[in-house]
């Protein structure tokens, strides 16, 4: 059923980007990533497996293991098992697109 409802969510981001550059992704990341990660301007974030995403930026690595770059950043949210195996970031589905997307928008979480 998570899967379904994710697969619903990712059909209707096309049109949530005209008003909003981000909002694709922060209906993702409310979707998906509020369930583990406490995420600056989400009310129902819980963060209670993963660490909070404010300041993701200015952090030195990903998954404390790869050095916290874009092109890094979007391989670990394809494939995050590749990159920490047995890590309790699980294995979304992302297409290349959507890393991409959510990867830009982590990026400003740092920006007022």
């Amino acid at each position: 059923m998570p899967r379904l409802s994710l697969i619903l969510l990712l059909a209707a981001l096309p049109a949530c980007s005209r008003t909003d550059p981000h909002a694709g992704a922060k209906a993702l990341i409310a979707a998906q990533c509020a369930t583990c990660h406490v995420v600056p301007g989400v009310a129902t974030a819980r963060g209670l497996v993963g660490p909070p995403l404010a300041g993701f930026a200015r952090r030195q690595t990903i998954a404390g293991r790869l050095p916290n770059t874009p092109a890094n950043l979007r391989a670990f949210l394809i494939h995050p098992q590749s990159v920490q195996p047995g890590g309790a970031m699980p294995e979304l589905g992302l297409s290349p697109a959507q890393a991409a997307m959510l990867a830009d928008y982590l990026y400003t979480l740092d920006k007022p």
